[in-house]
C-alpha cells in the first residue's frame, strides 16, 4: 500500500456504513465532498482517474446482502471478487464465514481502498491488480466468484461472460450482482432480487431493482 494512495483515499472519503448492507463500513466519497459533482477533468486534476471504488454501487450492494443472508455459499470457502472497486461484496463475504478473500482490481488505488476497507472491518483480504479477464480462469485458486456491478458496460460484459463460464467449468460457483445494465445470458438464473440504492444517492431514498444470479 503506498503512502500516496492511502493518503488520496483518506482524503476524499469518509467511513460509513450503505443502507443495504450496514454490516459492513466503508471510505465512501461523501455527498458534500465538491468531487461528487465534479467532471471527469476535475476528478483527475485530484488524482483520481475513475474512482469507481468511492461508491456503493447498486449491484454490489444487492450481491453482498445475498451473500450474507445466504452464507452457505461462501462459507468456509476462497472467495474471488472481480472489479471488486471497495472490497464490498468480498468484505460481506468474510463476514459470511469465507475461508479467504481476493480482490481483483485493475485499479491500484481501488486496491488500497480495498484494504483500507478490509482494516476498518477487523479482517485481512488479498488484492490484485491483475487484468485477470486476460488471464485464464485457473489462474486464481478460488470456489466461489463474487462480480458485484461489473455488468456496466457491452465491452466489459462481452469479455467477462466467457470469462466466468471458464470458472464454471472448474466446477467453481459464479454469482453476479445484476443492475440490467447489459443483459446477461439465459444461463445467468435469478436466485435473488433486492431493492438497491440508485446511483448516486448514498441514502436509499430511490430504490433500483437489481437481480442476483448464479451462473448454472
Amino acid at each position: 500500500m503506498t503512502a500516496a494512495a492511502e493518503a488520496l483515499v483518506r482524503s476524499v472519503t469518509q467511513v460509513a456504513s450503505v443502507p443495504l448492507v450496514p454490516e459492513v463500513r466503508l471510505h465512501l466519497l461523501p455527498p458534500t465532498h465538491p468531487l461528487w459533482t465534479a467532471t471527469p477533468e476535475e476528478a483527475r486534476a485530484h488524482g483520481l482517474e475513475q474512482p469507481y471504488w468511492a461508491f456503493a454501487w447498486p449491484g454490489g450492494q444487492a450481491l453482498a446482502r445475498w451473500v450474507l443472508d445466504h452464507p452457505e455459499a461462501v462459507r468456509g470457502k476462497p472467495v474471488l471478487d472481480v472489479g471488486s472497486g471497495g472490497a464490498l461484496e468480498g468484505l460481506a463475504a468474510l463476514r459470511a464465514g469465507a475461508l479467504s478473500v481476493t480482490c481483483a482490481d485493475v485499479d491500484p488505488v481501488a486496491n488500497v481502498c480495498a484494504r483500507l476497507n478490509a482494516a476498518a472491518n477487523g479482517v485481512t483480504i488479498e488484492t490484485l491488480t491483475d487484468d485477470l479477464l486476460s488471464r485464464p480462469a485457473g489462474a486464481v485458486a478460488c470456489a466461489v466468484v463474487l462480480v458485484g456491478d461489473l455488468t456496466f458496460d457491452e465491452a466489459i460484459t462481452a469479455r467477462l461472460v466467457p470469462w466466468l463460464r471458464a470458472h464454471r467449468a472448474l466446477g467453481r460457483e459464479v454469482l453476479v450482482g445484476d443492475a440490467g445494465r447489459v443483459g446477461l445470458p439465459a444461463d445467468f438464473v435469478a436466485v435473488g432480487e433486492h431493492a438497491a440504492p440508485f446511483d448516486g444517492d448514498p441514502r436509499g431514498s430511490v430504490d433500483w431493482r437489481v437481480a442476483v444470479r448464479r451462473l448454472s
